[in-house]
């Protein structure tokens, strides 16, 4: 029996709807307002005996919750130890000046010389003769790769080390670095970090030009000697022995060695009083009368031209010095012999001497450096001055 109700709800609805399209029914029904038709529907409904199906809001299906991702920590690194220099406290050197050959030196091409440096052993270990100078870059300028350390070094003791070379032919600037070795090869130099090379800088000319302030031209000058060996830079390279001893004499020696010493004293105070400047080697007779002292070094090739040059005197002070000084020579380790000889008394003045060597020309000589007591050994503080062979 419901059927009719239906269908005159829907018949309702319908005109309702053309209704609110903008339609008009005709006839004399009287317009309704919003409220009659609420009305109108909701008594339709009731007596359906239907509730208006009241649509229940589905709750939003809730967002799956995305996994939420924790930053895992970055495995951690172990840190590298910062590199530490080694200290090596055995082998430690300093440069102290140098003796021979200043920088910027001038010489002519082709001129043998010997570069020496005075070094100071500031490490803990002693320096023994297998230590050696190394030629480590640079103008090598004839020099060995390696010369030996002419004696031992203590700790806290200073040494001169000495190269032989010459100098290249072409004008021009040169300079060599070298380096210390000791005797196990560590490679160790100078300065504050232990390895700056100590090194030789020299300048070549063949012919020097200056300006005459008289005649406004130019005049040639020539060096006056060239260099060949420096007997003072080299005497520990020597054997010092005296006439009774047996064995020979420590190099460098003690001042208070009755055996008889030689020591490097450079610019000495001689007997006049005067400082000659230079390399210079104290040397002290056995003291007994009639004692020596005598020094040979290694074999040098002596060609024509050259000279041996030195001032000889007592040392200021020394008022009973009386020595016999003598230059001898051996030819190829043969016999002893004597090339010249001078005594030098306090009262003296100091000897230049300027000996020339074209008599030993062409050999392979030994010389020998000896001072003898003329009488009693007091006093006699026997100074070479120099002591050198150019040419």
């Amino acid at each position: 029996m419901k059927r009719p109700l239906v269908s005159i709800s829907v018949m309702m609805i319908f005109a309702i709807l053309m209704t609110s399209c903008g339609f008009t029914i005709q006839g004399n029904t009287p317009a309704l307002d919003d409220n009659a038709i609420n009305t109108a529907v909701a008594q339709t409904l009731a007596a359906s005996g239907g509730s208006s199906a009241t649509r229940t809001p589905q709750a939003a299906a809730p967002t799956a919750a995305q996994p939420s991702i924790t930053p895992q920590p970055l495995a951690t690194v172990a840190q590298l130890p910062s590199p530490t220099p080694t200290s090596d406290n055995c082998n430690l050197a300093k440069w102290e000046n140098d003796v021979t050959i200043p920088d910027g030196s001038v010489l002519a091409p082709d001129t043998a010389f010997i570069k020496t440096w005075r070094i100071t052993n500031i490490g803990t270990c002693t320096w023994n003769t297998n230590y050696a100078i190394v030629y480590a870059g640079g103008d090598q300028m004839s020099a060995p790769a390696a010369t030996n350390l002419p004696a031992n070094v203590p700790p806290g003791a200073t040494v001169d080390v000495s190269v032989q070379m010459k100098s290249p032919s072409a004008d021009g600037k040169y300079a060599g670095n070298f380096m210390l070795r000791s005797d196990t090869g560590l490679i160790f130099g100078t300065g504050a970090s232990h390895m700056a090379p100590i090194f030789v800088s020299i300048e070549v000319v063949k012919l020097q030009i200056v300006v005459t302030l008289v005649f406004g031209g130019f005049i040639p000058v020539f060096p006056l000697e060239q260099l060949v060996y420096d007997f003072g830079s080299n005497y520990c390279l020597a054997n010092w022995r005296n006439a009774s001893g047996v064995g020979f004499l420590a190099c460098p020696g003690a001042k208070t060695d009755a055996a008889g010493f030689v020591v490097q004293v450079d610019s000495p105070k001689l007997q006049d009083g005067n400082t000659v400047n230079g390399v210079s080697l104290f040397t002290h007779p056995q003291w007994i009368d009639g004692g020596s002292i005598a020094g040979t070094y290694p074999t040098l090739a002596v060609e024509n031209g050259m000279k041996f040059k030195t001032t000889l005197g007592c040392g200021f002070g020394g008022a009973a010095c009386d020595a016999r000084f003598m230059l001898r020579y051996r030819i190829d380790g043969g016999a002893l012999q004597e090339l010249e000889r001078w005594d030098v008394k306090y009262g003296d003045a100091p000897l230049k001497l300027n000996v020339d060597l074209s008599s030993l020309a062409g050999k392979n000589v030994n010389f020998v450096l000896q001072v003898v007591t003329n009488g009693s050994s007091a006093q006699d503080w026997a100074y070479w001055v120099n002591p050198r062979i150019v040419k």
